[in-house]
């Protein structure tokens, strides 16, 4: 390469770290400054664009003076880009953006432009029919938004029907269901006409696509040539390599464990959805201790306690204030009893904290531990007063309504449902407290029956609450990452001990490691099942929060540790721990474990893909920081000169399917949120991070330009500051910055 090329290159390549560094920084900016003001300042701006025309050239300049179009597939990746960006510009700088409001029975021809604020003439007009928010089953969860629309051309007039990823497309312009009036008589739509620039972008991703095929399964191609590379023909063997269920609990102040079970098999309105009550008593039981069980008590003997026995459990050190200064303030250790929160003269104690520290302006983490302490002690005050227990179904009106005993019943209701609905709970305790445990069941039988025949049509079938009452004792993350996390320190100190040992017994290790691939696919096998039953009983694929992705990321991590075990034994230690620590993390507080119903825009089949392509590239990314930091180990004990560089290797083989299923993943995304919302970049804080570790990772490929990525410390010390890209996309940005993406 020649002068002239050599430095085009060095310019190419500081533009892009210059467009990393502005897109990581925007994303900071956004937070303190607000996304209308980066907007304009920076992702709309005119420099911002030029950055990415000079990228744009400079790199099409090198394609053409490397001569990559003799390489197909990396000459259409590189292809790819330009082509997406040439739809970006075109439609940053030709598209249209607005919204129209329609009222049921009125018709308009004019939306409202973005830009100009004013109103602009379609070449057609919109009536609305009708709008109406759909719900799920037995729920008044939303589950769609949609609005019934007549479309009136010089041509032709018809009906349709537009919702959450259902859109109208007419001559160019189309219509999302964007918003709706109060009253529900009314609907906003939002308007895109971008008649090149998603034309263009589309064939982008298509060419990426294909092209990032060609190169993974080409016979002569970078990524074929890597799997048979000669140092991975040596053996890496020697490289470095609570219970579930409660038992019998006293029964003094709760029910028998028996009548618990029965009682926990009835159903109730709980999170937008109807489950078993054993579900929330589980989700009460974690809300306030932070564990499944209390004692040698189960989660439904919790829930049963307070129910029928709150002025003995007031006394039961349950409640976790995980906060030092208001343990102190409070005068109790990590775990405080109802009772502790109240004074003598019964003032509520965090009311008159949370005063005093607002008009001190102390420091914001008691401030939130505070008001996480608070929840808790709230939540047993409504369960006390009967709010939470929504366990009477009736139906009026092809409409039902899910009734707790001290609710005000409506007039509607039949004096006999009102006697059964007021009385049935005081006879099951009554029962109990006299330790009738035979009336008590038949007590707990009228009011299964009472909601078959109350509920009928509307509520889960018995083989479905049976499944969910099974899923709730797997208590799969809690054995699972304690499970991995001590196989995963087993293995790896293992094979640390026969690495440093002078005699090598190849034999023995082959054994053990075999015994550790076992075991992970016995974990691996117990997750997957967890996983089926969570999707029988969600009725969707478990990927829409933050902790159904962490569960699907350990899900992979481990099938790809099962998939490479015989060509890299390394990767068997690597994955029990890395599925260990994934596991641990989805069991933080942060994590909402709750199965719950998908928002309306979330109900698409664009979801799975999107989500789950892009979690497999980041369990990828995760083998590979492990691989690097591991072949900094080797480079430190001096045993073996060869190790740095066949862990590269390695790390190359895993680069690739990571970095072409993130891209894969970002795109999808993007066609999603062009089919929901209009339009397929949004500059919304996760999407701008997944594109900086795409980028990031995507510079790994170029040791014929950066002769950097040849040296194989450098390339590992690369790969463990890269994953910080991960983290941040990932986690950062649902700590730090927000979003429309954050998990919750």
């Amino acid at each position: 390469m020649n002068v002239k090329a050599t430095v085009i290159k060095k310019i190419s390549f500081w533009i892009l770290i210059l467009v990393i560094i502005c897109l990581s920084v925007a994303t900071f900016v956004e937070k303190y400054k607000g996304t209308e003001y980066v907007q304009t300042v920076i992702y709309s701006s005119y420099w911002f664009v030029l950055l990415w025309v000079l990228l744009s050239i400079t790199s099409f300049w090198l394609i053409v003076k490397r001569k990559l179009y003799k390489q197909i597939s990396a000459f259409g990746i590189h292809c790819a880009f330009l082509i997406i960006l040439l739809g970006a510009g075109f439609t940053f700088f030709n598209s249209e953006k607005g919204y129209i409001h329609l009222r049921e029975g009125e018709s308009s021809q004019i939306y409202i432009n973005e830009k100009t604020r004013e109103g602009t003439i379609l070449p057609f007009s919109l009536a609305l029919d009708s709008f109406r928010v759909e719900h799920y089953t037995g729920t008044m969860a939303p589950s769609d938004y949609v609005s019934y629309v007549k479309v009136n051309t010089e041509n032709k007039n018809f009906s349709t029907r537009i919702s959450m990823n259902n859109i109208l497309s007419e001559q160019g312009y189309r219509f999302y269901q964007s918003s709706f009036d109060d009253d529900e008589k009314g609907t906003i739509l939002s308007v895109n006409y971008d008649k090149w620039g998603i034309p263009i972008t589309y064939t982008g991703y298509i060419m990426l696509g294909l092209s990032m095929l060609l190169l993974l399964f080409s016979k002569n191609g970078r990524f074929r040539k890597l799997l048979k590379h000669p140092l991975l023909k040596v053996g890496l063997i020697g490289v470095f390599l609570s219970t579930t269920f409660a038992t019998q609990a006293n029964n003094t102040n709760t029910l028998n464990k028996q009548n618990a079970d029965e009682l926990g098999e009835i159903l109730v309105s709980y999170n937008s959805r109807v489950a078993p009550l054993e579900t929330f008593a589980r989700d009460f039981t974690l809300k306030l201790t932070g564990k499944p069980t209390y004692k040698d008590y189960t989660s439904m003997q919790v829930l049963a306690g307070w129910m029928f026995y709150p002025q003995k459990w007031q006394f039961e050190p349950l409640i976790r204030v995980k906060n030092k200064e208001l343990q102190k303030m409070l005068k109790v250790k990590e775990y405080a009893p109802l009772t502790a929160f109240f004074s003598e003269k019964n003032e509520y104690l965090l009311a008159s904290f949370w005063n005093d520290i607002h008009k001190g302006g102390k420091k914001s983490s008691l401030i939130k531990a505070i008001e996480e302490t608070d929840e808790r002690v709230q939540l047993i005050l409504m369960l006390e007063q009967g709010n939470l227990l929504n366990i009477f179904p009736y139906k009026y009106n092809e409409t039902i309504s899910w009734l707790s005993p001290t609710d005000k019943l409506p007039d509607y209701i039949e004096e006999n449902d009102r006697i059964f609905i007021g009385n049935i709970l005081t006879l099951l305790y009554e029962h109990s407290i006299n330790n009738e445990q035979e009336q008590a069941s038949k007590i707990i039988n009228q009011i299964k029956t009472y909601q078959k025949q109350r509920g009928e049509g509307f509520i889960p079938n018995d083989s479905k609450v049976k499944t969910e009452l099974w899923y709730n004792k797997m208590n799969t993350t809690t054995i699972l990452y304690r499970t991995n996390l001590t196989l995963g320190l087993l293995c790896i100190s293992y094979l640390l001990f026969v690495f440093l040992r002078k005699k090598k017994e190849k034999r023995a290790s082959e054994i053990v490691l075999s015994i550790f691939t076992v075991l992970l696919f016995l974990s691996f096998t117990y997750l997957t099942t967890s996983i089926v039953l969570r999707t029988y009983i969600s009725e969707r694929l478990p990927l829409g929060n933050g902790y159904e992705t962490m569960i699907f990321a350990s899900w992979c991590i481990m099938l790809i540790g099962l998939i490479f075990r015989k060509r890299y034994n390394l990767i068997i230690a690597f994955a029990l721990l890395l599925s260990g620590f994934t596991l641990l993390v989805s069991t933080l507080g942060q994590m909402n474990p709750q199965i719950t119903p998908l928002m309306p825009v979330l109900l698409s089949s664009w979801l799975s893909a999107h989500v789950s392509l892009i979690m497999i590239s980041y369990a990828l990314f995760a083998f590979i920081f492990f691989n690097s930091i591991a072949s900094l180990f080797f480079e430190c004990t001096n045993k073996n000169n060869n190790q740095a560089e066949r862990l590269m290797i390695i790390n190359k083989i895993f680069l690739y399917p990571a970095v072409f299923l993130l891209g894969a993943g970002i795109f999808i995304g993007a066609i999603w949120a062009n089919v929901s919302w209009g339009r397929y970049w949004a500059w919304d804080p996760k999407e701008v991070w997944a594109l900086i570790t795409f980028l990031v990772y995507g510079l790994g490929f170029h040791s014929d330009s950066i002769s950097w990525f040849r040296k194989p410390i450098f390339f590992h010390i690369y790969m463990i500051l890269a994953f910080g890209t991960v983290l941040m996309t990932y986690f950062g940005v649902n700590m730090f910055l927000g979003g429309m993406h954050s998990y919750k």
